[in-house]
């Protein structure tokens, strides 16, 4: 049986504020650019794995190239 990823893509959550500048810290937004950006890189990373994974043959890549 083929073995399948599944990958969900959406997040359902509750956010509850106190101060409605708090959303607008430059030290949250930081860390909140830093969270999205790592989570692209995954998701790029995953992908890239994923086309690894399936292909055929032994083309040489950047880790593994031709010969050695």
């Amino acid at each position: 049986m083929p073995v399948t990823d599944i990958v969900i893509d959406e997040i359902v959550a509750t956010v509850r504020t106190v101060d409605s500048t708090a959303l607008l810290d430059p030290k949250l937004v930081r860390r909140l650019v830093q969270a999205v950006l790592a989570g692209s890189d995954e998701r790029r990373e995953r992908e890239r794995r994923r086309r690894e994974d399936s292909r055929i043959g032994e083309e040489p890549t950047a880790d593994r190239p031709a010969g050695g």
